[in-house]
């Protein structure tokens, strides 16, 4: 069962400029940056004090899935995250009901990483579901 919205994504095409403006019209300061080199993007990260994250990225890798994403739809949400009770039983409900899965190694096979809702289950938003041990 879904929980909450866990993080948010921005995609931008310069994350230092994305910061600016996020922490002028927030007043909010990066809690950290990242850099992924093998994700193919960098990162900052602004934790809310209610819980949940705002994560700005920009790519690194002009042939990675987030640059790819920012020439198709331009600068904003990149994708949204929801915490899930149970992912692997989440993932399984959503197989049964022909939901169209990223990154799902299949039936029968832990889930090692992360899943994601394609885009045209969502009316065009990618969804990462995510389970989150204690303390998380």
């Amino acid at each position: 069962m879904v929980q909450k919205i866990d993080h948010v994504v921005i995609a931008v095409h310069d994350l230092n400029e994305g910061m600016a403006q996020y922490e002028k019209t927030f007043g909010l300061k990066a809690s950290r940056t990242d850099e992924r080199p093998a994700d193919g993007f960098k990162s900052a990260y602004y934790d809310l004090p209610g819980g949940g994250f705002v994560e700005i990225i920009q790519p690194t890798d002009a042939t990675g899935p987030v640059a790819k994403g920012l020439a198709a739809r331009g600068e904003g949400v990149y994708l949204m995250a929801l915490a899930v009770e149970d992912i692997e039983s989440e993932v399984a409900a959503m197989r049964q009901r022909g939901v169209r899965l990223i990154g799902d190694p299949g039936p029968g096979q832990p889930i090692n990483r992360v899943v994601f809702v394609h885009p045209r289950e969502t009316k065009g938003v990618l969804v990462q579901l995510i389970q989150r041990k204690a303390g998380t």
